[in-house]
């Protein structure tokens, strides 16, 4: 089977095309965030419970809060993901949902109970919620694929972080609001009754078909050493689980030190202060979403991910300054604001872009293990750091909460160091050119809306050129962009090499410049030297671009050259783009560019001592032919099988 016809049947074609239009989607998003709110409302209402803001240890408090809850991610990570691989992972997501509704409605017996256990002991409660959450959390991350389009991904995944961001930043005003105002058990009647909505939202559900299919794979010990085995074997998903790692670690870190940073450095005792400022990250995190959700696929997640922990690391590093900084509290409270919004901001990038690449990258049988893996992995990290502040009784912790933040900043700089210096170390091109590409293929499909349809048929070695029709001067741009294992130089005019920017790109890419008069045998001689030396270049056989109401005869050079190198003939269609007359204006339009690569020409067969003028105008009329099929055939072109 082509890679076209499986790429096909990954993906159904009844799926509707707009994510707002698809009703699983909706109800998914919809009990996601509902059930967001949940996990946060109570959480003012239990500080209450323990008058933390008369406690020198409210940094501890939070700590232990966050980490018992997030105990069970780790302990039972695998064996989640495990059973989201077995079981209907909506019956398990509803199932989990009341369960919790249950617990919270008995939370203050359950608080008062286990307090009399002792100090650690009165936070079990949360342990036990935690249980169930860990149970839901691999299932919807599983579940989502299966729901919508592969290149719906990004999208996807940044609107649940957005409107998980909402409802967080809805909870915790509501949350602080009640613990001001209300009893504790009002707090813990409301966050049962989110769940409840939730868990009704996901029954109204239609589970598509290839849910209820698909392959279920091995049980017991044998399915969890299988997904080991996967994790080891491929390193991108390693490299991607100590991304989860650091970002749930350092958001533990921020979160349990934010209480006594309004309180002590920003001089704020007040629980509806704190509550606000911690809606902050989630404003960042929405602001984050909403930037993923803009950008769609034009960003790669990769790329996102080295860039956002860098942003991490720079935002907590001013977080830090606002702490330790001389300025009045007042200042320091709105720089420790802004900091904290590029935390979420930064954060909402990172998460986002690792699960979409999760998803893309793993099979669906093993997905539930692999999201398990990863909450055992990054609840690891998150429960180290919130372990080592929340359990042992440290003196004055309160007062350490700069220094901590400087580690962890330090932390998550050395780590973008780190991911960059991968990045350059496995990129296709040299480092130049590798920014240069990145940077196009980001314009190309951000601004141009640029989509490839089918697979790119250049082969990644050889002499190759790729000829297609010429409609807008941005075309060479989107050749480049949709060429992703070739750098494509192109025969341009010769004026063009000269430009101050565009200019260096074109040297960059090794392009051919020639006269426009078609007599410039200095340029033929560059572009055979370019092809020998197995080389890919781009031709436009018209020689110009073509007007929407003329047609041009082709021009013999590309199959010519073909010829004289024994190069390969791809050809391209590409569409979509707006004629303008204005070469410049063109690049600063929207358009909806589509490129499409067809089958290889092999033009060897057609050698002879002497090739004649008619000959060679037969065989561009034969390739200029292909190109416009392209345009006329509706599906996708597979790789010759």
């Amino acid at each position: 089977m082509s890679m076209v016809k499986r790429a096909q049947a990954a993906l159904p074609s009844d799926l509707p095309a707009g994510l707002f239009l698809n009703r699983n989607f909706l109800l998914l998003w919809a009990a996601y965030g509902i059930g967001a709110m949940g996990d946060y409302i109570s959480a003012m209402a239990v500080l209450k419970w323990m008058n933390a803001l008369d406690s020198p240890e409210i940094t501890r408090l939070q700590a232990m809060m966050t980490f018992m809850f997030m105990l069970p991610f780790f302990v039972l990570g695998p064996f989640a993901g495990l059973l989201a691989d077995r079981l209907p992972r909506r019956g398990l997501m509803i199932a989990t949902l009341l369960i919790r509704a249950v617990l919270m409605l008995n939370f203050a017996v359950l608080l008062t109970y286990f307090a009399t256990w002792g100090t650690v002991a009165q936070f079990i409660p949360f342990l036990l919620v935690g249980i169930f959450a860990a149970v839901f959390s691999p299932a919807r991350l599983a579940l989502l694929p299966s729901l919508i389009r592969e290149d719906q991904l990004i999208r996807a995944n940044a609107m649940s972080s957005g409107l998980g961001v909402i409802a967080m930043m809805i909870a915790m005003v509501i949350g602080g609001y009640l613990a001001q105002q209300a009893e504790p058990t009002v707090s813990y009647y409301v966050n049962s009754g989110t769940f409840v909505i939730s868990a009704l939202l996901l029954w109204a559900m239609r589970v598509p078909a290839r849910e209820i299919q698909r392959q279920r794979g091995s049980a017991g010990l044998a399915a969890l050493t299988e997904a080991g085995r996967y994790v080891r074997d491929h390193r991108r998903v390693i490299q991607l689980i100590m991304v989860a790692v650091i970002i749930y670690s350092c958001g533990a870190v921020v979160r349990s030190v934010m209480p006594a940073v309004v309180r002590d450095a920003f001089e704020r005792p007040d629980y509806v202060q704190i509550a606000g400022f911690q809606a902050r990250l989630g404003g960042g995190i929405l602001l984050g979403a909403l930037i993923l959700t803009l950008f769609g696929n034009a960003l790669r997640s990769e790329v996102a991910i080295s860039w956002s922990l860098a942003g991490i690391g720079a935002a907590i590093s001013l977080l830090t300054f606002s702490v330790f900084s001389p300025f009045a509290a007042n200042v320091n409270y709105h720089i420790g604001g802004l900091a904290v919004i590029a935390v979420g901001v930064f954060g909402a990038g990172a998460l986002s872009s690792y699960h979409v690449l999760i998803q893309r990258t793993v099979p669906d049988r093993l997905r539930g293990r692999v999201f398990g893996l990863t909450d055992l992995a990054s609840m690891a990290g998150l429960l180290l750091v919130t372990g080592l502040i929340g359990i042992p009784r440290w003196p004055s912790v309160d007062n350490a909460v700069g220094w901590i933040l400087l580690a962890t900043s330090i932390l998550v700089c050395g780590s973008a160091v780190m991911s960059f210096r991968l990045r350059i170390r496995y990129a296709r091109f040299p480092r130049g050119l590798n920014l240069w590409w990145r940077f196009n293929e980001f314009y190309c499909k951000w601004w141009f809306r640029l989509k490839r349809e089918g697979i790119c048929t250049v082969p990644t070695h050889g002499p190759v050129i790729v000829v297609a029709n010429h409609t807008s001067s941005i075309d060479p741009l989107l050749l480049i962009a949709s060429t992703p294992n070739r750098v494509l130089g192109f025969v341009v005019a010769e004026e063009y090499a000269n430009l101050p920017i565009g200019g260096r790109f074109i040297r960059m890419i090794e392009c051919v410049p020639v006269k426009r008069d078609g007599h410039d045998a200095a340029g033929t001689r560059a572009a055979l030297r370019h092809l020998r030396a197995g080389k890919a270049l781009g031709v436009f056989p018209e020689g110009r671009i073509v007007r929407p109401d003329e047609t041009l005869e082709p021009k013999d050079g590309a199959v010519l050259i073909a010829l004289h190198t024994n190069a390969l003939i791809v050809p391209a269609y590409i569409s979509g783009t707006v004629y303008d007359s204005s070469v410049s204006r063109a690049f600063f339009r929207r358009h909806r560019a589509r490129v499409r690569f067809g089958r290889p020409i092999d033009l060897s067969r057609y050698w002879i001592d002497r090739v004649d003028k008619e000959s060679l105008g037969k065989l561009s009329q034969m390739v200029m032919r292909r190109i416009r099929e392209l345009g006329e055939d509706d599906s996708l072109v597979p790789w010759p099988e």
